[in-house]
């Protein structure tokens, strides 16, 4: 329940209006490359924005529209999320910690009030936040994302409602409903789409752009939490920092660009990256794998990454650790879907992954588990495996992936987003052996094709 802090750019007002406003005119130039920065908003006008997860879910479902915000020159310390615990059934902690977040925030930015964004069961915990009148007064706006629905908009609070393919009837009374009967029920968090109609909402008009711009290479930082998956609590361990060879994964040097403690919550930050390359963080602790997390290059400042791990007992136990076979966890926050020629892609090491059985539109996968079951040599992909067939949002096949004790081969793993203009964007991770070591890939949920948004 810790929002992390706010890192600050160093980037002068002048400059980001300057670079934002190159960017849009680079982005409706045929053939000219994307520009870096971001508009400035006039700060008097601006709320704080604050994001309220859903079931198992963290920060991650908030990473891309926080990069949308601050491209459309919102400044860092007017970004949060509020993070709990969803394995606890009742919601009690959830509104106590977002009220102590609210007041954190209204007294560190002197604003009177906050708008305030929520998904899935973050729109429960905030139905009942809202129902207490002064809770009530201090939100300026609400935007209920594929949740609760009602008969009038919660507290009173003007409100918008975004509604997925999953309930194509969603409607709060009074509320602005916008219904996206394509998308899945992370992507109506996730996608430009809805930044669109959030912002235009919030601003009272349309955003420069709802493109994540990037920034000067040698300007993006990152900062974020290591966290046990889906309690959301911190680990405290040493997080190094290398830089890779894109084509292989390969390590480049002896020793870690950076190595930094994480804090009592998990917290580690201020970690300088180019944005232009290719990053692994491991995170290390005695008498524990080594979790290994590969990353697409971070083209701008990303104040919300979130490193997930699964506590003893948690639904990764399931997954069969062999010391000559690779395991893989491939994230994304927009569901994988597959079944027609239009669908996602996903290829590991050659295999394609995806199929109606493993990755059903209904399940709405966002996180795939790739192992040897049994360690027998021999992959199944048609199939997904249990108890994973069974968890919301999660998946697992059965592919074999031969390790090296030493991680000195490579494993290609390869997406084609659907509706990415067949772009497709590969990731090579080493070949780490299972049983000391867990290997997690995170995509984005867009893929940055130009068309003057």
């Amino acid at each position: 329940m810790t929002a992390s802090p706010p890192a600050r750019t160093g980037r002068s007002p002048l400059l980001a209006l300057f670079l934002a406003l190159f960017g849009t005119l680079a982005a409706l130039t045929v053939c000219a490359a994307p520009a870096t920065g971001s508009a400035t908003a006039p700060r008097a006008a601006v709320n704080p924005v604050i994001f309220v997860h859903g079931q198992e879910g963290s920060a991650q479902q908030w990473q891309s529209q926080a990069k949308r915000f601050s491209s459309n020159g919102y400044a860092d310390d007017l970004l949060y999320v509020h993070e709990y615990d969803t394995s606890v059934a009742t919601d009690d902690h959830a509104v106590a910690g977002l009220e102590a977040l609210v007041d954190a925030v209204r007294a560190r930015t002197g604003a009177e009030q906050v708008d305030i964004l929520a998904h899935s069961r973050g729109t429960r915990v905030l139905h009942t936040y809202l129902s207490a009148p002064e809770r009530a007064a201090e939100v300026a706006k609400y935007v209920n994302l594929d949740g609760r629905t009602a008969a009038a908009q919660p507290g009173g609070v003007p409100t918008l409602a975004i509604w997925s393919s999953l309930q194509p009837n969603g409607a709060i009374g009074g509320a602005v409903n916008v219904h996206e009967p394509q998308a899945g029920h992370t992507e109506s968090a996730t996608s430009a789409e809805s930044f669109a109609h959030i912002y235009a909402f919030l601003r009272g008009r349309p955003p420069l752009t709802t493109r994540v711009l990037p920034e000067l290479s040698a300007s993006v930082g990152i900062s974020g939490r290591v966290v046990h998956f889906p309690q959301n609590a911190g680990l405290t361990g040493r997080l190094e920092v290398w830089r890779l060879d894109p084509a292989t994964g390969a390590r480049l040097g002896l020793v870690p660009v950076r190595v930094v403690r994480t804090g009592a919550d998990g917290s580690f930050g201020g970690i300088e990256v180019s944005g232009r390359g290719h990053y692994e963080l491991a995170f290390v602790r005695t008498g524990e794998r080594t979790n290994h997390f590969y990353f697409e290059p971070f083209e701008r400042s990303d104040r919300f990454v979130r490193l997930l791990v699964s506590p003893p007992g948690g639904v990764t136990d399931s997954i069969e650790a062999c010391t000559g076979h690779t395991a893989l966890t491939v994230v994304r926050a927009r569901e994988w879907r597959a079944g027609t020629a239009d669908d996602d892609r996903l290829r590991i090491g050659g295999s394609d992954v995806l199929n109606p059985a493993v990755s059903p539109q209904l399940r709405q996968i966002l996180g795939l588990f790739a192992f040897d079951k049994g360690c027998d040599g021999v992959s199944h992909l048609e199939a997904a495996l249990p108890p994973f067939d069974r968890v919301p949002f999660l998946t697992a096949t059965d592919l074999s992936l031969p390790a090296d004790p030493q991680a000195r081969g490579v494993i290609p793993v390869a997406q084609t987003m659907r509706g990415g203009a067949g772009v497709t964007e590969t990731l090579a991770v080493p070949n780490w052996p299972s049983d000391r070591h867990t290997v997690s890939l995170l995509f984005k949920d867009y893929v940055d094709v130009p068309s003057g948004g």
